[in-house]
C-alpha cells in the first residue's frame, strides 16, 4: 500500500485524537463494533476498558493498555499496547507490542488514515516496538506497517502433531473448505487413513533413552529464575521469563494453565507452559481436543528434551492433536524430533525501524530470536 495513494479527503482524520480506553467510552465502542461488523472484522473491541489478558496492576510489567482513536464522541479505531521487558543482546530493555489494531477504515475509506495514527501513536509511546501474528503479507495492517518502514523479519513457523487421525480429518477446518474436500476427508477418516498416518508419525518420533521427564507444578518458582539466568544470553532476543514475569503472564489462579518443570535426572533443564483445550465449533479446529505448547524456555541445546517431554505429557492426556509456534531453529528441530510436522503459518513477526536497528546489531539474520505464542496474543485464542 502506498500512503501517497490515500485520497485527499482522508485529511478529515486530523480531528482524531488517541485516548486511553476508559469506562465512559463503552457505549461508543459498542457503536464502533456495530459499524465495522459488515466487514467481517476478525475481532471486535471488548466492551470493557480492562484487557482480558495482562491488565495493568501498578505498572508491573508485563501489562497491557487499550487506546482508542476518537473523533468527538465517536470511536474510529483502537489498539492494545503491551509493555514488556526483553533481553536483547544481553541488555534488558522495555519493548512494546502493538496488538490488534483496528480502524473504521475497513468499512469507510474516509478513515483510511486512522491505522497510520494508531501505529504512529504506539511508536511514540515506545520506539522499540513489534507486532506478532498479524495474518499475512496482504493483511491491511501488514501492508501499513511495511509502508511505514517496519521490517518483516520472519513468519514464525507453525507445527502440529496428530494423535487422533479420525478426529483430525473430521474437524480440521483449514482443509475442509469445499464440499469435495469434506467428502474426501470424511472418506479417509472412516477408512482409517488418519490413524495409519498417526502410526507412521510415531515412528518418526525420536525421544531417545535419556532420563528426561516432566513434573507438573502449581506456579513458577525459584527454578524459573535459575533457568532464566542460565539461558538469557543464549538468545539474541528473548522476553524476560523470570518467575515473577511468568506468574504475571500465567496467573496461578488460572487453572487451565499446565506448568511443567522439565528435569534431566535430578537437574532442572527447562520449563513449558501448556494448554489442553476442548474446542467447540472452533473456526480452525472444529470440536477437537487440542494440546498447545504455548511457552517454553531452556538452553538451545536442551530445547529438544523440553519439547519431547512436553509432547509426551500432552500425548498421555489424550489430546487429539498438538500444536506450537516457535521461531528459534533449536526449538523447531526439537518439535520435528518429537513427531511434529510444519504447517502453514500466519504468525508474522515485524519490527519498528528502531527495534530493527537494535536487532541488526546483535543478530542480523534473526537466527537466535526466541518467540512463541506467549509473545503474541498469548493463550487467549486457545
Amino acid at each position: 500500500m502506498q500512503l501517497s495513494q490515500v485520497e485527499p479527503h482522508t485529511r478529515k482524520n486530523s480531528g482524531i485524537r488517541i485516548r486511553p480506553y476508559t469506562g465512559e467510552w463503552i457505549p461508543a465502542v459498542a457503536e464502533f463494533n456495530r459499524r465495522i461488523r459488515p466487514a467481517n472484522a476478525p475481532f471486535e473491541l471488548p466492551l470493557t476498558s480492562t484487557p482480558c489478558w495482562l491488565p495493568e496492576s501498578g505498572h508491573s510489567k508485563p501489562y497491557q493498555e487499550i487506546f482508542l482513536a476518537v473523533e468527538e464522541d465517536c470511536v474510529r479505531g483502537a489498539y492494545t499496547f503491551k509493555h514488556q521487558d526483553f533481553s536483547i543482546g544481553g541488555r534488558t530493555v522495555e519493548v512494546g507490542m502493538c496488538r490488534m489494531p483496528i480502524s473504521e477504515g475497513i468499512v469507510d475509506k474516509n478513515y483510511a488514515m486512522v491505522g497510520v495514527k494508531l501505529v504512529n501513536d504506539a511508536v511514540r509511546r515506545q520506539p522499540l516496538l513489534y507486532a506478532l501474528g498479524i495474518g499475512s503479507r496482504e493483511a491491511t495492517m501488514t501492508r501499513l506497517v511495511l509502508a511505514l518502514g517496519w521490517r518483516l523479519n520472519q513468519v514464525v513457523p507453525f507445527f502440529l502433531k496428530v494423535r487422533n487421525g479420525f478426529q483430525f480429518l473430521k474437524n480440521i477446518q483449514y482443509l475442509r473448505t469445499a464440499p469435495w474436500r469434506r467428502f474426501v476427508l470424511d472418506a479417509a477418516a472412516y477408512c482409517g487413513l488418519g490413524s495409519a498416518a498417526w502410526g507412521a508419525g510415531k515412528l518418526l518420533t525420536r525421544n531417545g533413552n535419556r532420563p528426561v521427564h516432566a513434573e507438573q507444578v502449581a506456579e513458577f518458582g525459584k527454578f524459573a529464575d535459575e533457568i532464566w539466568e542460565e539461558c538469557r544470553d543464549g538468545y539474541s532476543m528473548l522476553a524476560v521469563r523470570d518467575a515473577r514475569s511468568l506468574n504475571v503472564l500465567y496467573p496461578v489462579e488460572e487453572t487451565r494453565f499446565i506448568r511443567l518443570k522439565i528435569l534431566e535426572g535430578n537437574n532442572t533443564i527447562g520449563w513449558a507452559l501448556l494448554l489442553d483445550t476442548v474446542m467447540s465449533e472452533n473456526k480452525y479446529f472444529g470440536n477437537m481436543r487440542v494440546g498447545s505448547i504455548i511457552d517454553c524456555l531452556a538452553a538451545p541445546e536442551k530445547a529438544g528434551h523440553v519439547t519431547a517431554a512436553a509432547a509426551r505429557f500432552l500425548d498421555h492426556r489424550g489430546v487429539d492433536m498438538l500444536l506450537s509456534n516457535q521461531s528459534h531453529p533449536a526449538w523447531c528441530r526439537g518439535l520435528k524430533q518429537a513427531g511434529f510436522i510444519q504447517g502453514p503459518s500466519n504468525f508474522f513477526f515485524v519490527t519498528s525501524p528502531q527495534l530493527t536497528k537494535m536487532l541488526n546489531a546483535v543478530d542480523p539474520g534473526g537466527s537466535r530470536v526466541h518467540l512463541n505464542r506467549g509473545d503474541g496474543d498469548g493463550p487467549i485464542h486457545l
